[in-house]
């Protein structure tokens, strides 16, 4: 599933293409995808002019004219891609924006079909979905975070995944950032002590930047808006390493299951006290 480097590297990639940019007819492929009825979804957007794309944790939005916000979540294998016209769609594209003057189509592909488009109008109270999500992970302050660790019972892991407490994180840079920081997962949110939640919010945001640099994380689907795979996989330390040797120590990475998530830890870095 993207995460925040992964969304990010998107909606930059989108922002350089698109900011401006009129929308022209829009081809609906795959009901399944598009919340809003089709011929709403067309209406509300064809002739807008993109004003602005950003993301608020894992969701991508763009803005246009007309008070008109386009809300997408990528699940698991969402793609937002910039595509010649001239090229046939795939099976697997399901929604096809044409941009006036362009020589390009913006296209929504999805193998699985678990992520979705949404027309939210502000009049609407409709942007509730993004008010429960917690503070931005690249933007929380250290206290802040601290502060937040304090009341929590839970295994730090499932908290961290928890979108309504920090939003943003997935269970690879989960996994990188507490084993960067020496924590074990189920490590309980409230016996953190303050040097521990200040070095784990600092390896959050180093892996997080780092991801981004590296245009994000690409194991399977994951795609930047032009078709470029990422490079963070690159180094992973953890992640995807089950039965490797830690480069820390030496000791093998083990992979077990945290709140149902695959999880992989270094037992002598990590251990769980």
């Amino acid at each position: 599933m993207p995460e925040l480097p992964e969304v990010e590297t998107i909606v930059r990639g989108l922002r350089r293409k698109l900011i401006g940019k009129k929308i022209g007819p829009i081809r609906v492929l795959s009901r399944q995808v598009v919340v809003d009825p089709p011929r709403r979804f067309r209406q509300a957007l064809q002739g807008a002019i993109i004003r602005e794309i950003g993301r608020k944790g894992k969701f991508i939005l763009i803005a246009c004219d007309r008070e008109v916000l386009l809300i997408t979540h990528l699940r698991m294998t969402g793609q937002f891609l910039l595509v010649p016209r001239e090229q046939a769609p795939d099976k697997h594209t399901h929604v096809i924006f044409d941009l006036e003057g362009d020589a390009c189509q913006l296209r929504y592909r999805d193998v699985r079909k678990f992520g979705w488009l949404a027309i939210k109008n502000p009049e609407e109270g409709s942007r509730s979905l993004l008010e429960a999500l917690g503070p931005d992970a690249l933007e929380i302050t250290a206290a802040a975070f601290f502060q937040g660790l304090r009341p929590k019972k839970r295994a730090i892991k499932s908290l961290l995944l928890d979108q309504t407490f920090l939003c943003g994180l997935g269970n690879i840079y989960v996994d990188e950032s507490l084993y960067r920081a020496g924590i074990h997962p189920l490590t309980r949110a409230d016996t953190l002590s303050r040097e521990q939640a200040l070095l784990l919010h600092r390896h959050i945001g180093q892996v997080l930047k780092q991801a981004i640099r590296a245009k994000g994380t690409t194991v399977s689907d994951y795609r930047g808006p032009e078709g470029i795979v990422g490079g963070f996989q690159r180094y992973l330390r953890v992640y995807d390493r089950t039965g490797e040797a830690c480069e820390a120590c030496g000791a093998l990475i083990q992979k077990s299951r945290v709140g149902g998530r695959g999880t992989h830890t270094c037992p002598a870095c990590q251990p769980l006290h």
